[in-house]
């Protein structure tokens, strides 16, 4: 590969704070309120032109997780729960007790735009809109600044510390911690999908539903379509009344490569397209209509950090407790086939029980399969604040889906509920920190737990 000489040049230092947060989604809004709330001079940087990321510029919806295993019963408190009250409070989402019934949080992704903006507002959080992170600089083993690029050049920011919310490790990996990439037997993470929002849906009878999804499902079969699920979508990102969210594209990809990214946006706006033309071919459905397909492609994994401690597949299913928890998790291991297969609408989820019996993954590598997928009945695990320190760098949280867990339980502890938790625990720990002028590492856990008690979190 030919390369060039960037010439050297001096960076402009625009910004010296306590914490800064390096993404806005669901790991990253609660960090940096939770941080500026306990008095951190608090700087949030976003690559998009909104905060919430894969729920807002991703359409994902509803927000799942928040709930222990197949129960009701909240394992989310905190900053998550307070942004989704205020989302029902304006009318945007489902109210904290129907949403704890239906173990999600269906919500607007509009509503959720301006919740957002007005919480980081009043919490004094300085906001950096389309700023993207670009590098890390370390001294001694520390990090001390972030490097932007965004329409007003190259810039940095220094702080005392970082918190890495950018789902894919990006801060962390250029800062020098370890990573690993999805399972082992491959390397390959869970395949990358788009939800898209549809209108008509209401005027469906139930003859012509059940006429629009049989056709669906044999043309899954007939491998026209590549849908992992047959389905017409429901409330998710839109609780508006004749609209659905719909999640059943399925691409497989490197979402930390520019180019699978590039082809798998293209393939699942193409195949969004021609689902829904397959849609209005049915008699009496010709009223369905697309209304809008997300500003980024639905991701699911990509890197971990390799932490203090690594979270596992038998920990989710065991329910595992632990003396440093900072976040629960009753969600359970939800493997998108990484390979990107649907088998006929046949092949969701990555398990010992997978009926593509010819898969590698089953004829070579059935041990690293999972068995059983969910918790105990009324269970969560417990996810230990070591997870989100890097082994090796110091100045550096993590937050969201890219803490230390292996491919089995970044499966159940990558849906939003858990992420905000786990975001609202790095920020209080980064506040706690920076005010006492100590590595993140050297966190007392127990007044970090404490402090989130407080807050009202549930650890």
């Amino acid at each position: 590969m030919a390369t060039i000489v960037e010439p050297q040049r001096e960076i402009p230092v625009i910004a010296d704070v306590d914490v800064c947060v390096v993404g806005g989604g669901p790991g990253g809004l609660p960090a940096a309120l939770a941080a500026a709330r306990r008095g951190a001079k608090t700087l949030l940087l976003e690559m998009q032109g909104c905060l919430g990321g894969m729920a807002t510029t991703g359409h994902i919806g509803p927000i799942l997780g928040i709930t222990a295993s197949r129960a009701d019963k909240a394992t989310v408190g905190g900053i998550p729960r307070e942004l989704c009250e205020r989302m029902a409070e304006i009318g945007e989402a489902r109210s904290w007790e129907q949403s704890l019934k239906a173990h999600a949080v269906a919500f607007n992704v509009e509503g959720l735009k301006i919740v957002a903006d007005r919480m980081v507002r009043e919490a004094g959080v300085e906001l950096l809109l389309h700023a993207l992170f670009v590098d890390s600089v370390v001294e001694n083993g520390r990090m001390t600044h972030a490097v932007v690029e965004s329409k007003s050049g190259r810039q940095a920011v220094r702080a005392k510390v970082f918190v890495d919310a950018t789902g894919d490790a990006d801060l962390a990996f250029r800062a020098g911690a370890a990573c690993t990439k999805g399972r082992p037997a491959d390397g390959k993470a869970m395949a990358m999908g788009s939800m898209f929002r549809i209108g008509g849906v209401a005027a469906l009878t139930a003859d012509v539903r059940t006429a629009v999804l049989d056709k669906t499902r044999e043309a899954v079969r007939a491998g026209e379509l590549n849908l992992y699920s047959v389905q017409l979508g429901g409330f998710g990102s839109t609780i508006r009344d004749g609209e659905a969210t719909v999640n059943c594209t399925r691409t497989a990809g490197d979402c930390t490569n520019v180019r699978d990214l590039t082809e798998a946006e293209q393939s699942i706006r193409e195949l969004t397209w021609r689902t829904i033309e397959l849609w209005r071919s049915v008699r009496g459905a010709e009223g369905l209509h697309l209304i809008s397909t997300p500003a980024h492609v639905g991701l699911r994994e990509s890197r971990q950090v390799v932490g203090e401690r690594r979270i596992t597949g038998e920990d989710v299913v065991q329910a595992r407790k632990y003396e440093d928890a900072v976040a629960r998790c009753g969600y359970w291991i939800d493997i998108h086939c990484p390979r990107g297969l649907v088998g006929g609408g046949d092949v969701h989820l990555c398990s010992v029980n997978c009926k593509n019996r010819d898969c590698y993954m089953i004829t070579d590598y059935a041990d690293q399969l999972p068995d059983e997928l969910y918790p105990p009945d009324g269970e969560w695990f417990d996810i230990p604040y070591r997870t989100l320190v890097p082994e090796k760098v110091d100045g550096v949280l993590v937050s969201g889906r890219c803490i230390s867990a292996d491919h089995q339980a970044m499966a159940a502890l990558r849906v939003m509920g858990p992420c905000m938790a786990i975001g609202e625990a790095a920020g209080t720990a980064a506040a706690l920190a920076a005010q006492a002028s100590i590595q993140p590492r050297q966190v007392d856990v127990q007044a970090l737990r404490a402090a989130l008690t407080e807050a009202g979190a549930l650890v």
